[in-house]
């Protein structure tokens, strides 16, 4: 438990400190062009995170790059990670499915489907499912579960990553609009994105959505010792996400309703059927796939 609260400590710390720099950091961006505030914000973080992961690292001893996740060959890791990533966008299609079939998600009018439409927003999804799947799987399945597993075990090093995984997606998801940003502004985002979780029940269909994508996650790290094929599937699901989020908007109410959290309108209580059918598909097919990801 040290590991996992030196962890939680730093992340504390994070945003705090990206909370306290957002305003100004702000301002010298606000001229070079129109940028969201929780956006300068969310990626202030993640660069404070940056500094302060090097820090923790060294203090936990976790100096190789195996102790990160990257246990495999650089091509045999880069041939996984590719491999995966379309198993990951090909197992995220029925649940898109799901969300046009039933109406959650209509076709957004404003989005022309032209050819080179859907390769534009193919592209922007890679580019951002590599980037938040490279960056969330190092630090999750990477360094704190390695840093957990060497004082409690695998599984348990599972279970305490899935559940920080799941509230830290809360952070910078609300809006501040330009007009009203001021120097309070990185706390009133840091509050904003956590109230919900003060009312569970209001917020438990996109926590437990999160929640169960991180132990499918970490069964995978568990299973391979190596993160891989997490960082595949994750970026595969966020591929098709972006996508999602492009060209389609929240339909008008219906009885499918309650199977997505009003938090997102993307995810909720239909990730969960679909989590555990994943997850039980891996476990029975891992004498498959295993080996040819495991780490030595």
């Amino acid at each position: 438990m040290r590991a996992f609260l030196w962890f939680l400590g730093v992340t504390l710390l994070t945003l705090v400190v990206a909370a306290c720099l957002a305003y100004p950091v702000y301002g010298l961006v606000a001229p070079l062009g129109h940028v969201a505030f929780h956006r300068v914000a969310s990626r202030l973080a993640m660069l404070v995170f940056a500094g302060e992961l090097w820090w923790l690292a060294r203090h936990l001893a976790l100096r190789r790059r195996q102790d990160f996740g990257f246990g495999l060959a650089r091509r045999r890791f880069l041939r996984e990670a590719t491999l995966w990533g379309v198993i990951g966008m090909a197992s995220a299609v029925p649940g898109a499915a799901f969300l046009l079939g039933t109406g959650i998600r209509v076709p957004d009018p404003q989005f022309v489907p032209g050819a080179l439409d859907f390769v534009r927003i193919f592209l922007v999804g890679v580019a951002s499912g590599v980037a938040v799947a490279l960056l969330e799987e190092t630090v999750f399945r990477g360094a704190m579960h390695t840093a957990i597993e060497r004082e409690s075990g695998p599984w348990l090093a599972a279970l305490l990553t899935a559940p920080l995984f799941a509230i830290l997606h809360f952070f910078a998801k609300v809006r501040i609009p330009a007009e009203e940003v001021h120097w309070g502004s990185g706390f009133d985002l840091l509050l904003r994105s956590f109230t919900p979780l003060t009312h569970p029940l209001a917020v438990a269909d996109s926590f437990l959505a999160w929640l169960a994508v991180g132990l499918v996650l970490s069964l995978t790290r568990v299973l391979t010792g190596n993160i891989a094929v997490a960082i595949g599937l994750h970026a595969g699901w966020v591929v098709l996400l972006r996508m999602l989020q492009q060209s389609t908007i929240r339909g008008a109410a219906g009885p499918w309703d309650p199977w997505v959290g009003g938090f997102d309108g993307l995810v909720g209580y239909w990730i969960l059927p679909w989590s555990v059918l994943l997850a039980l598909a891996l476990w029975l097919t891992r004498g498959r796939w295993v080996p040819a990801a495991r780490a030595a």
